[in-house]
């Protein structure tokens, strides 16, 4: 029977797995928005008044109160037309003297002319000349501006973050391969079992 000397064992290696997976981070920023708004606005603006003229210089010259202007141009138009009557009176008062020898003295002559003038008489209103009217509105300028309502939003990007996976390993026990020598001692050469031990060599 052949005796088994040797014992074999083996050990095998031990080992844990960290695996953290993959993963993708999105962010995303809420957007925010600046809104202003403007109101409505009436602008008006009044630049003048309304305003009367009331000119009565026609009225003040049918009295005689007038500026030097028309002041001169009616006495000259006035002496003109006394002169001219009083020159047509003086001839005939001539002519009338011419024929003084047909018994007519002068005095006759000026008592006749005194005794044909006559003058009438009519009622006037003064002043004879009215107010002129004369008006300038008012100037009155509106403008509108509308509301403007503006809005400025602010959007920021979206954030992608990609963490890639990983796998860890840790060796927790390392393999090993285990000899163990069972048998008795080995005697070489087999011939020196029998001066060691006495008993002899086995075959």
């Amino acid at each position: 029977m052949v005796q088994q000397l040797l014992r074999i064992t083996t050990t095998p290696m031990r080992y844990e797995l960290e695996v953290e997976h993959s993963k993708l981070e999105y962010k995303q920023t809420a957007p925010s928005a600046s809104v202003e708004a403007k109101p409505a606005k009436l602008n008006i603006d009044s630049k003048t008044d309304t305003s009367v003229n009331i000119d009565t210089y026609e009225a003040r010259k049918s009295l005689g109160i007038m500026d030097s202007m028309d002041f001169v141009k009616t006495n000259a138009t006035e002496s003109r037309q006394a002169l001219t009557k009083q020159i047509g009176e003086y001839r005939e008062i001539g002519n009338e003297i011419s024929n003084i020898q047909n018994g007519v003295s002068i005095a006759d002559i000026y008592r006749s002319k005194m005794t044909d003038s006559h003058y009438e008489l009519y009622t006037a209103f003064l002043p004879s000349g009215g107010a002129e009217l004369s008006w300038n509105p008012a100037q009155l300028n509106m403008s509108f501006e509308p509301s403007n309502v503006s809005i400025d939003w602010n959007i920021e990007e979206n954030a992608f973050n990609f963490i890639p996976g990983s796998v860890r390993m840790k060796i927790t026990q390392m393999s090993s391969v285990n000899i163990e020598y069972i048998g008795g001692p080995l005697y070489f050469p087999p011939s020196a079992r029998e001066k060691i031990t006495g008993e002899a060599a086995e075959e």
